[in-house]
């Protein structure tokens, strides 16, 4: 894709970019995406044998195609509010396309099983490993097929942009979110007191896993002035990375900082920008996070419909984190809420990506 051209947003590209490069240091902001809320729906997803796939299947790479997959449903990004719709958008930030980003392709590369449920509209990753001592039954990174699908993917998808969309990584998890997906929790658990130095080779092994891949992902997308889209809609001015940390849940502030912080830490200085995803119920390791220059931002997906705290209970800790790093507020939410954050939250440093309930939309 020619990186001089913006994708059909309307925007002015370099107007944009210098406003996005100010995002970072927080001196512009804020930036807004409203979409309308979509729940999972059953996916279609075409097999390269010519069928599709029914019920509860178990991929491999063998059973899917590039061009087969290239424009199912989910890939494509959802259409946007226009900005004289009730809840309209900044007009600067990107449309992205990741490849396939209901895909677990981390966990796959490491050799997860990896099941799709068709009604529910699901694909997940399933333990195979007995512990962290069982590390050497982890296969290479290119030695299963997933690693050279998902690289094949995304260059499709960057020769096929004509100007419509930004490739960004897909969802890539972490150090600790990798440990619980090749060895379960309860062995995650039990294994930071009886098996503590194991679970730290596994959890640097899949360190070098995420950076290697991302690495390929990079070499297989041209850069845009110099610079990523990140899934998050937003131009970084180098290389940017998107970790996450969803298995702290399950683990103490000092367990998470001790065990696994060291390797997301190590995997964020291996980019220009980074960011970590959170989310609004589990933000009992924010500490760790503001304590240091990684990662570069912080994101945060509002749980707010499934769980206890409301928009007006996360401000102080929203607050807290744009006093020193910026910030992403992700999810469904209201109206209302998105007043609320709006009108509360400092603005430069902020990002705020919104799917309004389709009744509001």
């Amino acid at each position: 894709m020619d990186a001089s051209a913006a994708p059909e947003t309307g925007v002015n590209l370099e107007t944009t970019l210098e406003r996005h490069r100010g995002f970072w240091d927080r001196t512009a902001g804020p930036f807004v995406s409203v979409s309308r809320y979509s729940p999972l729906k059953p996916l279609r997803l075409p097999l390269s044998d010519g069928t599709l796939a029914e019920g509860k299947v178990y991929l491999t790479p063998e059973m899917l195609s590039v061009d087969d997959i290239l424009d199912i449903e989910e890939s494509p990004p959802r259409p946007r509010l226009q900005p004289d719709q009730e809840g309209g958008i900044n007009e600067d930030v990107f449309i992205v396309r990741p490849p396939w980003s209901r895909m677990c392709w981390l966990e796959a590369i490491m050799g997860c099983p990896v099941a799709a449920h068709v009604d529910a509209g699901s694909i997940y990753s399933e333990p195979y490993l007995n512990g962290p001592q069982e590390i050497d039954k982890i296969p290479g990174p290119r030695d299963n097929g997933w690693m050279d699908l998902l690289v094949e993917y995304a260059f499709t998808l960057a020769d096929n942009a004509n100007c419509r969309y930004y490739v960004s990584h897909p969802l890539m998890r972490g150090s600790i979110d990798l440990v619980a997906a090749l060895i379960g929790y309860e062995a995650l658990s039990f294994g930071l007191f009886d098996r503590p130095t194991e679970i730290r080779k596994l959890a640097e092994l899949s360190t070098e896993v995420f950076i290697m891949v991302a690495d390929a992902l990079d070499a297989a997308v041209p850069a845009t002035a110099g610079g990523r889209v990140s899934r998050f809609n937003m131009y970084a001015p180098g290389t940017v990375s998107i970790t996450q940390c969803d298995a702290s849940a399950a683990v103490a502030p000092r367990h998470y900082e001790d065990f696994f912080f060291p390797y997301d830490e190590l995997t964020c200085k291996h980019f220009d920008y980074s960011i970590i995803h959170l989310h609004s119920e589990y933000l009992h390791t924010i500490d760790t996070f503001l304590k240091g220059d990684y990662p570069t931002a912080i994101q945060v997906s509002l749980d707010t419909e499934a769980t206890s705290k409301t928009v007006s209970d996360l401000m102080p800790i929203f607050k807290r984190i744009l006093g020193s790093k910026p910030l992403f507020v992700t999810g469904p939410c209201t109206k209302e809420e998105l007043d609320e954050l709006l009108d509360a939250l400092p603005h430069l440093g902020l990002s705020v990506v919104a799917q309004l309930q389709t009744n509001q939309a």
